[in-house]
């Protein structure tokens, strides 16, 4: 038996969720093969509110997590060039900082700095090979931003 990271009550290896606290699970490494290398989440698509938008991404990134997907590319769009746009972008990228901080997921890459001459995207790419054929349109694309969850 494994124990669940946020509340410590003994679950079943296979499990993607917690019975008890309900919360997302890593797939144990040993039981099962892990989800695929790279989801795209539109958090835009539709023209959601900031708050939709939100709760969409968060219910996003746990289902990524219990499927054991490796990295996430969050499409939240930069906004408009006539100003005043870009709140999804905004309110996006705080959340994911807050939950970075907390713990909440492991790291987080804006697109708009993400390009394999830094040492920071060579990594990158070194840990998630599977961005490589979209390395192009993902370099420097404020309108993304990638999560490992």
């Amino acid at each position: 038996m494994k124990t669940c990271d946020v509340c410590g009550e003994p679950i079943a290896p296979q499990s993607t969720v917690c019975p008890y606290c309900e919360s997302p699970r890593r797939p144990d490494p040993a039981g099962r093969a892990g989800g695929p290398p790279v989801r795209d989440v539109d958090v835009e698509i539709g023209l959601p509110t900031v708050a939709e938008a939100l709760r969409r991404l968060e219910t996003q990134l746990d289902r990524a997590r219990a499927d054991g997907v490796r990295v996430v590319r969050v499409i939240h769009g930069w906004g408009s060039s006539s100003g005043g746009g870009g709140k999804i972008r905004a309110a996006a990228r705080q959340w994911l900082r807050q939950q970075l901080e907390r713990g909440g997921v492991r790291s987080v890459y804006f697109g708009d700095h993400y390009t394999h001459t830094s040492p920071e995207g060579r990594d990158f790419l070194r840990r998630h090979p599977a961005l490589r054929p979209a390395e192009n349109s993902d370099r420097n694309n404020p309108g993304i931003t990638f999560v490992e969850p």
